[in-house]
């Protein structure tokens, strides 16, 4: 019989994600717009904490943004308000802020959707 041995590596807070994240496959259309109907990119991370986008577009850390996610192979359109996290080029990656149930719903069905696809988990 194997006995296994206790992780003992300490883990920091920073280091720990509140949220799993998923990989988004890249033939999927999910595709982030702004509020007023202007393509960011397509989505490539996605957690209940937040969002990767692949875009050429400049973002400030810290600002808050009114974004527009749309799913067309399941219908979903949906407004989300997130904060930029990084701006490490090309991608940025965004904190959901003030995510009302249904969004949070919407969210759990592109995640579920994607959660099973070979490009699964993201760490």
């Amino acid at each position: 019989m194997k006995t296994r041995t206790p992780m003992t590596k300490n883990i920091k807070l920073d280091e720990r994600r509140r949220f799993e994240r998923l990989a988004i496959p890249s033939e999927a259309d999910v595709k982030v717009y702004t509020e007023s109907g202007d393509l960011i990119g397509k989505m490539t991370v996605l957690g209940r904490g937040g969002m990767s986008i692949k875009t050429k577009n400049k973002f400030k850390l810290g600002d808050i943004h009114t974004l527009v996610i749309h799913d067309t192979s399941e219908g979903i359109r949906r407004t989300v308000k997130a904060i930029v996290r990084d701006t490490t080029a090309p991608l940025i990656g965004l904190e959901f802020n003030e995510l009302d149930p249904d969004a949070a719903v919407e969210i759990g069905v592109i995640i579920g959707k994607y959660y099973s696809a070979p490009h699964g988990k993201s760490s």
